[in-house]
């Protein structure tokens, strides 16, 4: 079975190319970072593999060309415009960096896309800078389901809540279908992908308005709810930035 062609941006250490590719299942045609640490790291530990300096001169058809068709888009844009250890400017912010992904989503139109950021990307602005990010994928023929996925779900010591924005083209068929497609293991031949299969099928069709309003809406009252906690994060943040002499 063909391995799954990852595209991944704002790469950091290459955590995200990491989790894809334990899995066997991905292959990171290629990367996108600026910090000459961070790109030695992925230099070290992914030879070979190219990187890219700025995501604004990165062009979706050089990628093509290059590496053919590109599944998966990755990648945890910015997040000092969210951050409530930073001041929050939002789309004012020179690191907004949204719309370059999103151009660049466009221009390779890969099956998935996978995007994370903090939690405060739900709410600030009034929730358009959310919106936007789920709109724009929408607007492109992506199924999108977002969720909030706290580092303590998954065995860490800490909370770390971080939004992750899942999308499906539907110029590929229909989600459950292409699943199906790709893990036939997972048919009808197990309950457990029998459940797995019907979960999707939920979050699509004439449903898939409805599913996603009451996830996006639950999203920002739970992120509602922690604005006292934020608050007092905030608060200790620009003591500890003061106390340092450096501005967040």
């Amino acid at each position: 079975m063909r391995k799954l062609k990852i595209l991944d941006l704002f790469s950091g250490i290459g955590g995200f190319s990491l989790g894809f590719e334990k899995t066997g299942l991905y292959q990171t045609v290629a990367f996108c970072e600026v910090d000459p640490y961070c790109k030695q790291l992925l230099q070290k530990h992914w030879k070979g593999v190219k990187i890219y300096d700025d995501i604004k001169k990165l062009k979706g058809q050089e990628l093509k060309e290059e590496f053919g068709q590109i599944d998966i888009v990755a990648g945890g844009f910015p997040c000092q415009p969210y951050s409530v250890a930073g001041k929050q400017k939002g789309t004012n912010d020179d690191r907004y960096l949204w719309p370059e992904m999103f151009r660049v989503i466009t221009e390779v139109q890969p099956r998935w896309v996978v995007a994370e950021n903090v939690r405060g990307i739900v709410n600030i602005q009034d929730g358009v800078v959310f919106e936007r990010v789920c709109s724009d994928l929408e607007n492109q023929g992506y199924q999108v389901q977002p969720f909030n996925i706290p580092a303590a779900g998954v065995g860490a010591p800490h909370q770390r809540e971080r939004i992750w924005i899942v999308g499906h083209s539907k110029h590929y068929g229909p989600l459950a279908s292409e699943i199906e497609r790709r893990y036939p293991q997972d048919d009808a031949r197990s309950t457990e992908g029998e459940n797995q299969t019907i979960e999707f099928e939920r979050t699509g069709g004439s449903r898939n308005d409805e599913a996603l309003e009451n996830t996006r809406r639950t999203l920002r009252q739970g992120t509602s709810i922690g604005g006292e906690d934020e608050n007092e994060i905030r608060k200790e943040d620009a003591n500890k930035f003061e106390r340092s002499g450096e501005t967040p």
